[in-house]
């Protein structure tokens, strides 16, 4: 390390400004100020070729080094590489120009460690007019850096939706939580804190939760996740994910941070899957076997007693083949629901023939059921505005959900009315009704009342969401009334065509 001369103070390098006064010590007129400013400053005077000439006790304290290893050197050696050369390339423009520098600036000690300064270069002049010498003055603002990035980080958890909470790893107290874990628990910003993680997980204990750091403290796993319980102030419990890391902040307290994610969500898309594999399966299986056991049959002869048995075989084959066709055509309607591509084609719709054309579309439904289908007509056939397929479609999946879910030998009715400047439609039926506890999710894709492997009735949960959308397309919502052990009432509305409305709006003037 290049040394050089130690000037003992400011004195000597600037005679004409600071001077000692007559007397014992420091604390009378201009030497008491240069006294106090080495009290509280980090200084040091470097000149023309950026050598330093002299740094006081603070400044060599604070950096790390000694006196005799900063004389002599220039002020890079301080310098911290995340500050950009653009920052210096200004400082001595200015200096060497006569201009004195203010700014904030990172710089690194002698053992690696950061800290950060703000500080004010003042150019000294010879009696020429030049500047000769450089007075840095420097007050140490780490503390204050410090508490600016925590703040800084505190607002970006505050952006989080996920819940953010910071721990000490000794007593596990939280002394810190995000606004979406402040909002959940209802705490106020700035109100006192009392809690432990363990607290806010049902049924964790503190030695569970100490179980699941051990990996973080013996510095083995950079962060653990694991699932429980996350207990709700008005006490309902729901699953959540925690994932947990161990931070250590340069020059700060080692603390926990814990990220906390509500995951009732996932949960039940993780129940609809494992619902839309059951129900998916069961309804491969079931025309599948039907159709297997028809050409095994075939093929072996064994119940070919003519050409009638034959028929019958290759009827049921037919038969299962469409109900696959059909499972296939609400699966691709599903896909196109959720892309947003499920287009209804508008036109004139003569809403009789739809209805009459969807019961014929149900008749060997029913008739395995013995269900009499039942259209209650108003007078003159109705037009609507609408899709006719899609709205075949409707009327399709309705009839059969309602002769699914009669008795057998049962009746359901299509009723059709004018209702001011609108066409009311409704599917009825008489049968076991929807339970209560399922009435919330009768428009959840691949969901069924009966999710038994031995339920009675087929279908893969979604023809009702199907016909949701088709009707929302016409600008309607299904309303559905249901009494369990009674029936249920499916109903919507449809928007008239131009000939209709003047019918409606003739009547309403009459």
């Amino acid at each position: 390390m290049a040394g050089g001369k130690v000037h003992p103070d400011l004195v000597a390098l600037f005679p004409t400004v600071v001077q000692r006064s007559a007397g014992d010590g420091v604390g009378a007129g201009e030497s008491f100020l240069a006294h106090a400013l080495d009290q509280h400053a980090l200084v040091s005077v470097a000149n023309t070729d950026e050598k330093i000439l002299y740094v006081n006790d603070r400044f060599a304290q604070i950096s790390g080094y000694s006196k005799a290893e900063l004389v002599g050197q220039t002020h890079r050696i301080l310098r911290s590489a995340e500050q950009p050369a653009s920052l210096y390339e200004d400082l001595w423009a200015k200096i060497t120009n006569g201009e004195t520098w203010y700014g904030e600036v990172k710089q690194i000690r002698k053992n690696g460690d950061p800290y950060w300064v703000k500080a004010t270069v003042v150019p000294f002049f010879s009696p020429d007019g030049r500047p000769e010498k450089f007075l840095s003055i420097h007050t140490d603002i780490t503390e204050s850096k410090r508490a600016e990035a925590q703040l800084q980080r505190q607002l970006s958890f505050d952006l989080i939706k996920d819940e953010i909470y910071l721990f000490w790893p000794d007593t596990l107290e939280v002394f810190y939580l995000n606004q979406s874990a402040r909002i959940r628990l209802r705490i106020r910003r700035g109100s006192k804190i009392s809690l432990t993680p363990a607290k806010l997980l049902h049924g964790v204990t503190k030695r569970d939760f100490r179980s699941h750091l051990q990996p973080l403290l013996a510095g083995g796993s950079k962060w653990i996740t694991f699932e429980a319980e996350h207990k709700q102030p008005d006490g309902q419990i729901a699953p959540a994910e925690v994932t947990i890391q161990l931070i250590r902040p340069h020059g700060e307290e080692p603390r926990f941070l814990a990220h906390v994610r509500n995951i009732s969500k996932r949960k039940q898309a993780e129940i609809t899957k494992r619902q839309f594999i059951s129900n998916i399966s069961h309804e491969l299986r079931t025309p599948l076997t039907a159709i297997r056991g028809a050409f095994g049959l075939i093929k072996t002869g064994l119940a070919l007693n003519g050409a009638k048995q034959a028929v019958q075989l290759s009827e049921m084959g037919l038969k299962n083949t469409a109900r696959l066709e059909a499972l296939i055509e609400n699966l691709l309607d599903m896909e196109r629901i959720a892309a947003g591509r499920m287009m209804s084609k508008m036109g004139r719709v003569v809403l009789d023939e739809v209805i009459t054309g969807a019961i014929s579309g149900v008749a060997d439904y029913k008739s395995s059921k013995q269900v009499r289908v039942v259209f209650v007509a108003q007078g003159d056939p109705v037009c609507v505005k609408g899709d006719a397929i899609g709205l075949s479609r409707v009327f399709g999946i309705l009839l059969s959900n309602a002769i699914k879910f009669s008795h057998d030998g049962g009746r359901v009715e299509i009723r059709v009315r004018r209702d001011g400047a609108r066409i009311a439609v409704s599917v009825c039926d008489y049968g076991i009704g929807i339970p209560e506890h399922f009435k919330p999710d009768i428009f959840t894709p691949f969901t069924q009342a009966d999710t038994s492997d031995t339920r009675r009735s087929d279908g893969a949960g979604i023809g009702l969401v199907i016909a949701q959308s088709i009707v929302e397309e016409h600008g309607g919502s299904i309303k559905v009334h249901s009494t369990e052990g009674e029936g249920t009432e499916v109903s919507f509305f449809l928007i008239p065509c131009a000939e209709e409305a003047q019918i409606l709006s003739s009547e309403a003037i009459g």
